[in-house]
């Protein structure tokens, strides 16, 4: 999170130092008497650099806050242990899993995931579709979209 701000201060620091060169180039321009002698239009240089601070504060905003995981723990708190122990697997595991694997990674005996994968089934929270001899298990997609 600190690079991202780090990087998001650098960016909008060599913005406003553009954009002071630029009016230190206009207004040398406009001293000068040569305000229309200039390939680029001057009175349209203002609302492009204002319209480059916009896109560049709307770019430095999102990438350093748009991507941020939110605290679930309210949430799964909810959940019984167990159910709260395959979420977050299944959420490190980017939102699914064969079956075969998620008993072995919870360390649970096959019986005990049936039942979770089954309440949280029924919850409306995960998805079991059948792969050959074994299951996949996967997150809702809106509950995969905020946890992965």
């Amino acid at each position: 999170m600190e690079n991202k701000v780090v990087m998001g201060l650098v960016l909008i620091a060599g913005f406003i130092m553009v954009v002071s060169a630029a009016s230190v180039y206009i207004q040398s321009e406009i001293y000068s008497g040569a305000v229309c002698g200039c390939a680029f239009p001057i009175e349209l240089l203002v609302p492009m650099m204002a319209s480059g601070g916009f896109i560049l504060g709307s770019l430095v905003y999102y990438f350093i806050s748009g991507h941020e995981k939110k605290d679930l723990s309210p949430i799964l708190g909810l959940l019984d242990y167990d159910q709260r122990v395959v979420i977050e697997k299944l959420a490190k595991s980017g939102g699914s899993m064969k079956q075969a694997r998620l008993v072995s990674a919870i360390g649970l005996n096959k019986v005990k995931v049936s039942r979770v994968i089954s309440s949280l089934e029924a919850k409306d929270v995960i998805e079991k579709r059948r792969s050959g001899v074994t299951n996949i298990i996967e997150l809702k997609p809106a509950l995969k979209k905020v946890l992965c």
